[in-house]
């Protein structure tokens, strides 16, 4: 499984990076413009991504920004009929319910709050599908 890791915070990047390592080969954007150009590059590679964690405060943009941003460019680019889109996984510290809701209707499928564990990790992506490769 290929895995992307968006998040501006040090700590919390080492700290996923470190958890979903066990699940595949993981990847680092510390903004939204980085991310979205990682997952541009993975797909002229055809080598998509299967997992993208967004946390909701990044540097350039909101979280839900780039899930609407990956969403739409899916759409555009005809990933969703292939079964291609990449399932997204938002791990924050914003815990009240306009920014969960924003969430999942931008397009995530999980909410994990911080701070977060290997076990709270570990369940959302068992609730996503993922048993350490993608099952859909």
């Amino acid at each position: 499984m290929k895995i992307l890791i968006v998040d501006d915070e040090f700590v919390s990047r080492t700290k996923l990076l470190k958890i979903l390592s066990a699940y595949g080969e993981c990847h680092q954007a510390v903004s939204g413009a980085e991310a979205i150009e990682a997952l541009s590059h993975a797909l002229e590679d055809r080598a998509p991504y299967h997992l993208v964690t967004v946390d909701i405060r990044l540097g350039d943009m909101e979280g839900q920004q780039l899930v609407t941003h990956i969403r739409t460019w899916e759409r555009q680019q005809n990933l969703i009929s292939q079964d291609l889109e990449c399932q997204i996984l938002m791990v924050t510290a914003m815990t009240d319910s306009r920014n969960i809701l924003s969430s999942f209707k931008q397009g995530c499928e999980q909410y994990v709050k911080k701070p977060f564990n290997s076990i709270s990790i570990s369940a959302a992506l068992a609730c996503m599908g993922f048993d350490g490769e993608r099952v859909r």
